[in-house]
């Protein structure tokens, strides 16, 4: 042992240096705790950033969905039945709901005729609104299309049987 009691002769002859060395040694606890609020803030955006992720992955998964659903329900337009001007409601399942709207359309060419006149033809703008989700989180996704149809269907459909 040395003079001070210490295995350490240089501590036992120069006590103020090695006071210095030994606080250099660590961190301070003011050290510490600013690498922790650090750490902290930088966690919490990780974590708002990784719920906004989530977020948005369900909420494209919902617009896929309203997709899918569109597209099956505007395949089926003027197959079951005759497209009939008006509006209808229905749903997909319980989640989804769709309302769909029909209207004829004129087509006018670039004189003001109207350039299905003496044509065969009906032509009707659909638009179909697919929604879900409920009250203010309730969301909407608008399909439209133009479907023409042959005036003399029902009479060709008779002249086959």
């Amino acid at each position: 042992m040395s003079l001070a009691g210490h295995d350490d002769p240089d501590r036992a002859r120069f006590p103020v240096a090695a006071c210095r060395r030994s606080r250099q040694a660590g961190f301070t606890l003011i050290e510490v705790m600013a690498a922790f609020m650090v750490f902290s803030l930088l966690f919490g955006v990780v974590l708002q950033i990784l719920s906004t992720s989530v977020g948005n992955t369900r909420m494209s998964g919902d617009y896929t969905q309203a997709a899918l659903w569109a597209q099956s329900r505007l395949d089926t337009v003027g197959l079951e039945s005759m497209i009939e001007p008006g509006v209808t409601r229905g749903d997909f399942d319980d989640r989804f709901s769709w309302t769909m709207e029909v209207e004829e359309t004129a087509v006018a060419d670039g004189r003001g005729l109207d350039a299905q006149e003496g044509l065969p033809i009906v032509l009707y703008h659909i638009r179909l609104t697919v929604e879900w989700g409920e009250g203010n989180r309730g969301r909407q996704a608008v399909f439209e299309t133009m479907r023409s149809v042959d005036t003399h269907w029902q009479e060709r459909q008779r002249g086959r049987q």
